[in-house]
């Protein structure tokens, strides 16, 4: 189920491009570090760049479809995009995207070491969503 949304206008809607860029450069970052880590690596910084990703990409949907940006908490996120896309936002995206940001806070603030595996699963499901997301963008 996807709770009520946090957003607010935006004063200058052409924002929706930058934020598709940085998605795209935390993916790069990601992957990138994904490459060189070895599987006894903390998988933290690869799930906060895949994290990070599905958020810009995220905010950069509903920026140029709806002229709104989520903000006070990411969890909210996926209602925003909801709200911004209607029916056009499938829920298997939605779901991915609620999946990632429930990691959010645990590889950002927690201690508890998180298994290159885990990281990979994260990137893996912020390529799809990033895949769906710049499909989205091209159509708007």
């Amino acid at each position: 189920m996807i709770s009520r949304g946090s957003w607010r206008p935006v004063n200058d809607r052409s924002e929706w491009s930058g934020r598709r860029d940085a998605g795209r450069s935390h993916l790069k970052t990601a992957r990138n570090a994904c490459d060189v880590a070895d599987e006894s690596d903390d998988g933290r910084l690869v799930m906060q760049g895949a994290i990070l990703a599905a958020i810009a990409y995220g905010d950069a949907l509903t920026i140029k479809v709806a002229g709104i940006r989520n903000y006070a908490d990411h969890q909210r996120l996926p209602s925003t995009v909801r709200h911004a896309l209607g029916t056009a936002a499938p829920a298997a995206e939605l779901a991915r995207l609620s999946r990632l940001l429930a990691r959010k806070d645990d590889s950002a603030y927690g201690h508890r070491f998180i298994p290159l595996r885990d990281a990979r699963d994260a990137l893996e499901k912020a390529e799809a969503f990033a895949l769906w997301a710049e499909v989205e963008l091209a159509r708007a």
